[in-house]
């Protein structure tokens, strides 16, 4: 089983920065931490885990909407007051897509497509959940951001809270997840399992999708942080015989790293 440091990075593939950030920094509330001719490393303020922002042009496809990133905020009443915004500037941001409010499971969402052709969530829980037992519903910041860091649109975002994946058989995934990746199933239900890594809140929700479509391409991926560069190199050896496909591993002064592919299809980094 692998011991990872951390659960650190999504990787997010667009089809324009220009297009996409402007959507990721004014109407989620991340920061642009780096940025190159193709790639962006962007960050929301009250959470560690980093969203790096890959620009493919025309390749880059419509992603299903179980796969999707969501942030959260901390009142009932942002949710409609998000709608109102996303619809009012669909064409400001180029937004193809803004679902009206929806309810489930003690959460309430907007979910909005951008022009880079990922669906996003802005998404608010009850506190009644965490009261029930439920962890991923409880708050994901230390310090609440005011309106006047977020003004003028009637909603703050106050976290990066997740991501998801799709899978074939939930049970099968989730001991994979746990078993071999090293990371914690953190709830779940009948339909969906949350899967995280002991020591930060952000998630990834697994769905299972039995007529799943293709699958995303290696660049829409999720990384684990090993300590040290010989333990990357053991895990390569440990998922030559459970990944469905292992990249070799690459070398550099700063980094070693290898990608491979889980049960499922869906890509992971390995890197320290």
């Amino acid at each position: 089983m692998l011991k990872p440091a951390g659960l650190t990075h999504g990787h997010y593939e667009c089809r324009s920065l220009e297009e996409t950030l402007p959507v990721l920094t004014e109407l989620l509330a991340m920061k642009v931490v780096e940025r190159g001719t193709k790639e962006a490393l962007v960050q929301h303020p009250n959470t560690d885990w980093r969203l790096v922002v890959h620009e493919a042009g025309a390749e880059a496809g419509d992603k299903p909407h179980n796969n999707h990133y969501g942030v959260r905020v901390a009142h009932g009443g942002e949710i409609d007051a998000a709608h109102r915004y996303l619809e009012a500037n669909k064409a400001r941001y180029g937004l193809t897509r803004v679902s009206p409010p929806r309810a489930q499971h003690y959460a309430r969402s907007v979910y909005f497509a951008e022009p880079g052709g990922n669906t996003l969530e802005i998404e608010y829980y009850d506190p009644q959940a965490a009261a029930e037992g439920r962890s991923i519903a409880a708050p994901h910041w230390q310090r609440e951001l005011a309106e006047s860091d977020f003004p003028g649109r009637g909603y703050v975002p106050q976290a990066l809270t997740h991501g998801t994946l799709e899978c074939h058989d939930k049970d099968a995934s989730a001991a994979f997840y746990r078993d071999v990746l090293g990371l914690q199933i953190a709830g779940g239900g009948r339909i969906s399992v949350y899967i995280k890594h002991p020591s930060t809140p952000w998630y990834l929700v697994v769905l299972p999708m039995p007529k799943r479509k293709k699958p995303l391409r290696p660049v829409n991926r999720f990384t684990l942080t090993l300590a040290s560069a010989d333990d990357v190199e053991k895990a390569h050896r440990e998922l030559a015989s459970k990944a469905t496909e292992l990249q070799p591993i690459e070398r550099s002064e700063s980094c070693t790293s290898f990608l491979f592919a889980d049960l499922d299809r869906n890509w992971w980094e390995v890197r320290a």
